[in-house]
């Protein structure tokens, strides 16, 4: 591929990389700051098993580079969810291409406003793409609280 980016739909033999990449990115950028309980759901929700089913419930892209997965994000009905970048990969405009992929996908189901769930370090990323706060609140995984902001995109027709 010339280190070009493809973004294609995601497949369930997708699942170990998929797991791998978010769980590498995970553990650099969010484990600090997480409790070990916290961590250890994380690493559950985004295992091998978990991610087989995941991939048969939502509409998973996946960002190509190179024939290896380097970004994912997922949409379940007007939720974003799962969005990863791998982490050698970040600033390079990856999670912006995958982004507007999964919003013009959106659109094309006529979905116009889009919710995500943001941990701290994901913040400014989306206020600079056009996200907007809704409130701060404890998202439940496993019966373990993880701090996250409520945040919504509404989409224009381009």
């Amino acid at each position: 591929m010339n280190g070009s980016i493809e973004i294609r739909n995601a497949v369930v033999s997708d699942a170990k990389e998929i797991s791998e990449l978010v769980l590498e990115n995970a553990l650099a950028l969010l484990k600090p700051y997480y409790s070990d309980e916290q961590w250890n759901v994380f690493a559950r929700y985004y295992s091998v098993d978990e991610m087989e089913g995941k991939l048969k419930k939502e509409a998973t892209f996946c960002a190509v580079k190179d024939d290896r997965i380097v970004g994912t994000v997922s949409l379940k009905d007007d939720f974003v969810l799962g969005f990863y970048t791998r982490l050698q990969h970040l600033k390079q405009g990856i999670g912006k291409t995958l982004m507007d992929h999964l919003e013009a996908f959106a659109l094309d189901r006529g979905i116009s406003e889009l919710q995500l769930a943001a941990s701290p370090i994901g913040l400014s990323f989306y206020y600079k793409y056009g996200w907007e706060k809704i409130r701060d609140f404890t998202a439940e995984h496993f019966g373990v609280g993880f701090e996250e902001t409520l945040m919504r995109k509404k989409l224009a027709l381009v």
